[in-house]
């Protein structure tokens, strides 16, 4: 028998982890397979922490990692792939947005022989500035990038054994898990799923957290913007010695006058931006690289409940 866990990141929603809970034992048992549901979480202002620990008290198959420190979304979905100990692993979220009741595709698409199955949604329930910019997201990525892989932003997904085993190779401060499963290049498709709707509170995954993301995942998988800052400032270099050239044949030839304080002020202008927004940048690298010689954990467990039951942290 097939064994699945299910990982799912979690922070303030206690309204929403009773019904997530429910269908998705009634999904996973319709499905035949045994099963862990791993939800991770960390700092809450609510009751998040009891109403898990009443969850598992009613069915030991619900189990909680709870992280010491707010160590960041993607940090706490590595925690409960270091600990899950399924043949495949889920990976969801916790505000319903993603249906359990999709889980099914997923598997059903992996038994072809894929390594990693992720759900895309024709049309998501968020605003169209957020969609917008997502797939804006994706495609400057894309190009960006200075690898040929697949990225998609979508964590709904199942993985295989060895993708998990693969990804916990992995030891960045910062990981941004979607696009190193799209690195590790094995086989993957994609199926359609429901978009849901959040039943209950609000998104912890705010418009700065993801703009946060998009620098850190650029930064991570591409130095063409180091690059691409050398290759304009050569371009201005080089419109700068062709002004200058016009300006003293001006001289020289015609008695044109050198004038022109304005040009002289705005183009000022224009190289001190243009020079606080490369040291911006080449700043984003320096400062990953400053945290990876730290060498400091990605996260620490402060309580597991129920983890010995079906696996054994890796």
């Amino acid at each position: 028998m097939t064994r699945l866990s299910i990982v799912i990141p979690v922070r303030n929603e206690e309204e929403n982890l009773a019904e997530l809970c429910s269908r998705l034992s009634a999904a996973l048992e319709k499905m035949g397979c045994a099963f862990e549901v791993i939800c991770v979480t960390d700092v809450n202002t609510d009751n998040t922490v009891g109403v898990l620990r009443a969850l598992h008290q009613a069915d030991r198959r619900i189990k909680m990692i709870k992280l010491s420190n707010a160590f960041g979304h993607h940090a706490a979905v590595y925690a409960g792939l270091a600990h899950a100990a399924g043949d495949a692993v889920v990976i969801m979220d916790g505000d319903l947005q993603d249906q359990p009741e999709d889980i099914a595709k997923l598997y059903e698409k992996m038994q072809e022989g894929y390594d990693i199955v992720y759900g895309y949604k024709e049309r998501k329930n968020e605003t169209w500035l957020r969609n917008f910019f997502s797939r804006a997201f994706v495609g400057v990525l894309r190009w960006l990038s200075d690898y040929r892989m697949d990225f998609n932003t979508c964590m709904f997904r199942i993985i295989s054994r060895r993708v998990v085993d693969a990804v916990l190779q992995f030891k960045e401060r910062e990981p941004s898990l979607t696009f190193i499963m799209g690195l590790i290049g094995f086989p993957t498709a994609r199926v359609l799923v429901t978009s849901g709707v959040r039943a209950h509170g609000r998104t912890n995954y705010g418009f700065v957290r993801q703009i946060n993301l998009a620098i850190s995942s650029v930064v991570s998988f591409s130095t063409k913007p180091l690059r691409l800052i050398s290759f304009f400032g050569l371009f201005l270099s080089g419109l700068s010695l062709i002004y200058f050239v016009i300006v003293l044949v001006q001289w020289s030839v015609f008695g044109i006058p050198v004038a022109g304080w304005a040009t002289i002020i705005a183009m000022l202008a224009l190289l001190g931006g243009m020079l606080l927004f490369a040291q911006g940048v080449a700043g984003e690298y320096i400062a990953r690289i400053f945290m990876e010689t730290k060498r400091r954990p990605l996260y620490i467990v402060e309580e597991q409940l129920g983890m010995s039951d079906f696996s054994k942290p890796r």
